[in-house]
């Protein structure tokens, strides 16, 4: 009678094995959407992170928060056609220590997209210190790669009194000394950072990851939807960020960043070039290079360990240093 009991009990274990088998099938061919966002949904748990949302403004923003309420604060922003789950696998290393803050920037991820505001840099600096002042947040420890790296640099400029230290990953904004094949393709007037068919995705993550990482392609259709559904919206955006980068760059007013600054970049990025940190590391007084080789463009995705180990550093030696030690 155990036996047969034992017998039944394994069998429904293995038909439900079947049965979760052919639904997460039926999710990967039929609801890649669902299947992203159930992935998504465990690597938040895993880095500790809670999905949150918080009124600004009459503007709801969706963020991301984990690790001790009482830890120091680390604010972290994602690049153009990103959102915050550009940071999960970053996020991660910090979150035991460190209280970790990653919004959806106003026209990316959940955010509100209105077509009547002005996503440029200088604009997005005064949306986010209006998010951190409704979370009641006063110093920080800021980092941003890409399009998130200007306007954390631009925020450095703007508000130096909020900010611990600032982490810069590949960041756009600064005039690098060799042109990279984005600012090629910008003198043409073309934008290389859309994507309307699944080949042109698959371009545009070997565009910006040196090695790019294996996804199957029917769990990149949610990722070409957005890219579909908002094309011209982000356009827009594009072309407005290059617009104030040229004519109103922040090259210029480097040797103003007044906290430790970390610069990260990857060896092979294609869209700012790495002669960047030169320009940046000659104007910046309190500055540290790190450049990560077979590294493209998200250090923070393509090797988050050894990216992650370099920012802990920084924010370890900047304490030391307010400590007194």
């Amino acid at each position: 009678m155990a036996d047969a009991w034992g017998q039944t009990l394994m069998n429904r274990f293995i038909w439900l094995l079947v049965a979760a088998g052919i639904a997460l099938v039926g999710l990967y061919f039929v609801f890649p959407a669902r299947l992203v966002a159930l992935i998504t949904g465990l690597a938040r748990k895993w880095g500790r992170l809670s999905a949150k949302s918080v009124i600004v403004d009459g503007v709801s923003w969706p963020y991301l928060e984990g690790g001790p309420a009482d830890g120091d604060i680390i604010v972290m922003l994602h690049g153009f056609g990103g959102d915050k789950d550009n940071w999960l696998l970053y996020a991660r290393y910090f979150t035991k220590r460190f209280r970790v803050i990653v919004p959806d920037l106003p026209g990316f991820g959940k955010n509100v997209r209105n077509p009547d505001w002005n996503y440029g840099v200088v604009a997005q600096t005064e949306r986010l210190r209006a998010f951190l002042n409704g979370l009641d947040v006063d110093r920080y420890h800021l980092a941003g790669n890409s399009m998130g790296g200007y306007i954390a640099l631009n925020y450095a400029l703007t508000h130096p009194n909020q900010l611990k230290t600032l982490t810069l990953i590949d960041n756009a904004g600064v005039t690098s000394k060799h042109k990279s094949e984005l600012d090629l393709a910008v003198e043409k007037g073309t934008n290389p950072l859309l994507a309307s068919s699944m080949d042109d995705l698959d371009r545009l993550l070997k565009f910006i990851m040196h090695k790019r990482i294996p996804i199957p392609r029917v769990m990149l259709r949610p990722m070409l939807e957005i890219f579909l559904r908002h094309h011209d919206f982000l356009d827009g955006i594009f072309w407005t960020i290059v617009k104030e980068a040229l004519d109103n760059g922040v090259t210029d007013r480097l040797g103003d960043v007044a906290m430790p600054t970390l610069i990260i970049w990857g060896r092979y990025d294609r869209l700012i070039d790495v002669s960047c940190t030169e320009v940046m590391a000659a104007a910046i007084p309190d500055n540290e290079v790190v450049i990560l080789e077979e590294v493209g463009h998200v250090p923070m995705i393509e090797n988050p360990g050894v990216t992650a180990g370099h920012h802990i550093d920084l924010i370890v030696r900047a304490e030391s240093h307010a400590a007194g030690g």
